[in-house]
């Protein structure tokens, strides 16, 4: 059967020529620094759109996480086969485009509902980068380069939300309580944000379809669209390493999003520092740690990989939670607003370390024709369940179990608790499994 043959003899094809493999490379990660801003930008206007539409903790964590994450699952899982059968570069070049002029339109809602829809659309357009830019990256470098090919990918996430911060804080403090009349509208200074911030996307959407490559699919058993059965067959024959990595990477992404979607509201309701302050600091120390932790990582993750270490990914990834997660519940208790930005920023550098091992080592144990289905899967309990239940953990704690604004560094306590705590142990559960699938997967290779 196709599915038996995943993972026997392969078909090698070439790698694509380096300058347009690491140019296709950096152009996916600049799609993922796009999605950071158009994604991320409203976790600094919170405070804002609940002052204008007069919202609840629950209701606005709605808008930035579950809004966002119902359509991103709808839409990417069902289609997440496209990755494996169509263009990809055309793909994400559309839905750059799609969720850019989305973003913008946010700027013209005056309700809740309208403001849930648009959302939606941008969760469904985003959907579709990450199965199609994970597929591509896969067969532009060797398992070698990797780390360091993740490492690019996961920065742009990074450098987006930097700027995000830097950006959204200056307007702002430029924009700051202004009423604006545009096309005959009135727009609240986050509405202008929001129309301000996805308009570059349009263009870069445009730039990545005109110029990069589409790559040949590197390995694969056959060219045929293989059943989706094959793809759950594949699932549960290798559950102990998907099932404990992916609900744990889940889990984990409950604590990170949650704290990353209610990090300006805490340090606002916290210390009082405001986001125009805040923003452009955060966001300047992200853009300078990021790399350093990212880096470290690619750099561990190609030593240990060269090593022959069959599991280094993996452990990268509990790495890099061993060494956020404590620090995590440091900043939330600090004492003072400049102890926890600093231990924040020390939080930032252990997450970097992390991401290069968390995204390479699902390509390493997945079959090429599959791999779009399954990273579509992956982000799907990342995003979906990360993203849409981590800051709807965290305002419900804080509205019906603390019943106060103010105690917000105690919901955001209990949420990196429970569902970090949970999510390394996974991680730790999955590690041995990982390394004897790896083990069988080289041994392919070389038999080829």
């Amino acid at each position: 059967m196709a599915g038996e043959a995943i993972g026997q003899k392969r078909v090698v094809e070439p790698f694509p020529a380096k300058t347009a493999a690491w140019y296709a490379v950096w152009m996916i990660a600049l799609a993922n620094a796009l999605d950071a801003v158009d994604r991320g930008g409203i976790s600094l206007l919170i405070e804002p759109i609940k002052r204008d539409l007069h919202l609840s903790d629950t209701e606005v964590s709605l808008l930035t996480g579950f809004s966002f994450s119902l359509f991103y699952g709808l839409i990417g899982l069902p289609l997440s086969r496209l990755a494996d059968t169509s263009n990809r570069k055309r793909i994400i070049g559309s839905v750059m485009m799609i969720w850019s002029l989305a973003t913008s339109a946010i700027a013209f809602v005056q309700g809740f509902w309208a403001l849930f829809a648009l959302r939606g659309v941008t969760g469904s357009a985003v959907s579709l980068k990450g199965p199609n830019g994970l597929s591509m990256i896969s067969d532009q470098v060797p398992r070698h380069k990797l780390p360091t090919a993740m490492a690019i990918y996961n920065g742009g996430v990074s450098v987006g939300s930097g700027f995000t911060s830097i950006i959204v804080g200056m307007l702002l403090g430029w924009l700051g309580g202004k009423v604006f009349n545009v096309f005959g509208v009135a727009l609240h200074d986050w509405q202008m944000v929001f129309l301000i911030i996805g308009t570059p996307g349009v263009v870069l959407g445009l730039i990545f379809l005109l110029t990069v490559r589409e790559p040949p699919r590197r390995g694969r058993a056959t060219t045929m669209r293989l059943p989706i059965l094959d793809v759950f067959r594949f699932l549960w024959r290798e559950r102990p390493i998907f099932f404990p990595f992916i609900i744990g990477s889940a889990l984990l992404q409950i604590e990170a999003y949650g704290v990353l979607q209610w990090r300006f509201p805490f340090f606002s309701r916290t210390f009082g520092w405001s986001p125009a302050f805040f923003g452009p600091l955060s966001g300047t120390a992200t853009l300078i740690l990021t790399p350093i932790g990212l880096g470290l990582g690619a750099w561990l993750g190609q030593s240990w990989e060269r090593r022959g270490d069959t599991g280094a990914m993996v452990k990268l990834s509990i790495l890099g939670s061993c060494l956020s997660l404590p620090v995590t519940l440091a900043m939330l208790l600090a004492p003072d607003p400049w102890t926890a930005f600093v231990l924040s920023c020390l939080s930032t550098v252990g997450i970097g370390v992390s991401a290069p091992g968390a995204v390479a080592a699902l390509q390493n144990v997945t079959p090429n024709e599959f791999r779009g289905q399954i990273s579509a899967l992956y982000l799907f309990t990342i995003g979906v369940i990360g993203g849409g239940l981590g800051p709807v953990a965290v305002g419900l704690f804080t509205d019906y179990a603390f019943h106060d604004e103010a105690m917000l560094r105690y919901s955001l306590v209990v949420v990196t608790v429970i569902f970090g705590g949970l999510g390394l142990w996974l991680k730790f559960v999955c590690l041995a499994p990982y390394k004897e699938r790896v083990g069988r997967v080289i041994a392919v290779e070389r038999s080829a």
